[in-house]
């Protein structure tokens, strides 16, 4: 089926993240958008035509951020990390795990897709490897954990 010259294809390159309204900016990679329904099957005793398939445990793999580091963006996500740190053991004063929002854009900036994470967990964070013999850009990793799609 062709594309219609006025549908606007979303950029794999053009995506914000925000947890809990906390802006963490755009970012150059996401992956582990996924899920997994790891159904399972039975054979039943007199049953020769098929297996039944019964429902597994859903799975959703942890979701990996990776960009260029910025004075803002990175400040914010650091901020963030010191937030959940701090509030890290007392689930009373850290009300649980955050919603995440992940927007994708077109090239027109207008949102193509949102997907929305459920009881959010800073995973790690990785800042950059540095080394004065390259002359590489600083990059910094973001990996969350989720219960699922909203």
């Amino acid at each position: 089926m062709p594309i219609s010259l006025n549908t606007m294809l979303a950029l794999t390159a053009r995506f914000h993240v925000s947890v809990d309204g906390v802006d963490l900016g755009g970012w150059a990679r996401c992956q582990g958008l996924e899920v997994s329904f790891n159904p399972e099957t039975q054979v039943d005793g007199g049953n020769y035509q098929h297996e039944t398939i019964l429902p597994g445990q859903i799975k959703y793999p942890k979701v990996s951020l990776q960009r260029a580091i910025n004075k803002d963006d990175t400040a914010k996500v650091l901020s963030w990390l010191r937030d959940r740190a701090a509030n890290w053991v007392d689930a009373n004063k850290s009300g649980g795990g955050g919603t995440a929002q992940i927007i994708l854009f077109d090239a027109h900036a207008k949102e193509v897709a949102r997907w929305m994470l459920r009881n959010v967990y800073p995973d790690s964070w990785k800042g950059p490897d540095l080394d004065a013999g390259s002359l590489g850009v600083a990059l910094e990793q973001l990996v969350l954990v989720h219960e699922g799609f909203l």
